[in-house]
């Protein structure tokens, strides 16, 4: 179905198109889009840390992030090109996140922008909304 890889240096352009494609219109409504902006966050984001990619047949199409820390897993820099969105890929990822969560006995929190149709997916692994405000929806799963 797909396979995973650890970003290099030759996915940051990819990336940044990747985000582009999967918030733009989230981001625009919340806080309006700034390429510039935009630009520095991934910039940012890729120097604390390298995201997962996610590939069919060698193609990249999508990315996400799990860091470990002492009380829960962080999950995030979750984004499929919309051609590969409702084909499972994102149920896989989730899976398997969760499967590591559970070995480790860890939560797992996310945050993602308001508007971002992603929280129904959340919800049907067993997400919990633990804070909203007008730009973000912060979720735990708790651990088992």
């Amino acid at each position: 179905m797909f396979e995973v890889r650890e970003a290099i240096d030759e996915d940051y352009e990819f990336l940044f198109e990747l985000k582009k494609v999967a918030e733009y219109e989230p981001v625009k409504a919340v806080f309006g889009w700034d390429e510039n902006v935009q630009k520095e966050i991934h910039r940012n984001e890729w120097n604390e840390a390298k995201p997962t990619i996610i590939e069919i047949e060698g193609a990249p199409v999508g990315s996400y992030l799990v860091q470990v820390h002492p009380e829960h897993l962080y999950f995030g820099r979750f984004f499929l090109l919309p051609a590969c969105q409702g084909k499972g890929i994102g149920s896989q990822v989730l899976k398997t996140v969760i499967q590591l969560a559970n070995e480790k006995s860890l939560s797992i929190q996310l945050c993602y922008l308001q508007g971002n149709r992603v929280g129904q997916l959340y919800k049907r692994f067993g997400f919990e909304v633990t804070k909203q405000d007008e730009q973000f929806v912060h979720m735990l799963k708790p651990r088992l």
